[in-house]
């Protein structure tokens, strides 16, 4: 006797927005996998109505541009990765804004009242979902005034449609002393006291430095020595030691692991990646490696000064992006075939910092209380 179909197929049972439902769960490089497991499959996944519902690849990077010669003087752009599509403006609520952060598809910004700009100009801190041009301010508090504050968004899309706000306070010697983290589940902000040790200086030159939130927590570089890891419950508190003594180095993440990118030890002009393996023993492994002079014909450019790199690819470490020169080009690199991309020349007025955008199409600011 020959099975039903729900018995050969247990996913022949399910829904279509049931199917749905479970796939914008999984990372993206699954997804593209299970496009070749039926032809169904494959015209369900690629449905537009459902592909907005699902997780995207990424698609371009939103960068600022500072002018004197046009009002408000800041503009934040975006280009895609191809650098084929013109670059557009994104509008702004406010005037006088700041783009600070980016994850998973939300933008963090900081949005000065108006008037004279001081050192202690009050602002409020915004999030936005470009793919769906909805903003949400976050609340007035006590502490939110001053330039010099660094604030990094937190978001993982796949666990919850919430997001957090991790600022790290500083004393007047520029000494972490704890964290305010705000969550967008209960609107509100709660400080917790450093529990990181004495001494803890954070690695934000130029603001440029990206942080990564991962399984729940952010990671942030210490200005030498390590990563400083906090849950947004403020409950535990890590330091992971890097694989690298020197001063100049960054965070991402691929494929859902943590890399570390610096120059080598013994080799000023060689760029490595690392992966961390596993968490509970800080173990790293060197995944690539490439001496500048291949990148920069004829030119040893130092890590961060001559180059600095944007992001790895979050589905490969073997791609990395980086902006150089002075004119601010936009490149790619693939190590695996030692090619290199032009993407799109930033002009002379780009500032810091160029933030990686992965679009997210769900209404994830739809659930603020």
């Amino acid at each position: 006797m020959e099975a039903s179909p729900a018995k050969r197929n247990p996913a022949a049972i399910l829904t279509d927005d049931l199917l749905i439902e479970i796939l914008r769960r999984l990372p993206i490089r699954s997804i593209c996998r299970f496009k070749c497991v039926s032809r169904s499959w494959r015209k369900l996944i690629s449905d537009p109505d459902h592909r907005k519902k699902l997780p995207q690849t990424l698609t371009g990077f939103y960068y600022a541009s500072v002018s004197g010669e046009r009002f408000p003087k800041w503009a934040y752009h975006f280009t895609d990765v191809t650098g084929k599509d013109v670059p557009f403006i994104l509008p702004f609520p406010s005037a006088d804004v700041r783009l600070l952060d980016s994850c998973n598809g939300l933008l963090l910004f900081r949005c000065f009242q108006p008037g004279p700009r001081e050192v202690d100009t009050p602002f409020h801190y915004a999030v936005c979902n470009p793919a769906t041009s909805k903003w949400v301010m976050l609340p007035d508090r006590s502490l939110a005034s001053g330039q010099g504050r660094t604030a990094r968004l937190g978001f993982d899309p796949a666990v919850s449609s919430h997001f957090h706000v991790v600022e790290y306070v500083l004393d007047e010697d520029d000494c972490v002393t704890g964290v305010q983290i705000y969550s967008s589940k209960t609107a509100s902000w709660n400080f917790k006291e450093s529990e990181w040790g004495d001494d803890i200086y954070l690695h934000i030159f130029s603001g440029s430095v990206r942080s990564v939130f991962l399984n729940g927590f952010m990671h942030m570089m210490m200005l030498c020595d390590g990563i400083v890891v906090v849950d947004m419950e403020g409950i535990t508190w890590r330091i992971i030691p890097v694989p690298s003594d020197r001063l100049y180095g960054c965070i991402d993440q691929a494929q859902g692991r943590l890399c570390y990118l610096n120059v080598h030890d013994v080799d000023a002009f060689k760029l490595s990646i690392w992966i961390l393996e596993d968490h509970g023993t800080n173990e790293w492994t060197l995944k690539h490696s490439i001496r500048t002079p291949l990148l920069f014909p004829q030119k040893n450019l130092p890590f961060a000064f001559g180059y600095k790199v944007i992001t790895v690819h979050p589905e490969c470490n073997n791609l990395i992006y980086f902006v150089y020169g002075r004119d601010n080009t936009l490149m790619a690199y693939e190590m695996d075939r030692k090619e290199i991309h032009v993407i799109r020349n930033l002009e002379h007025d780009y500032w810091e910092p160029c933030l990686p955008y992965v679009p997210l199409f769900s209404e994830a600011l739809a659930d603020e209380p």
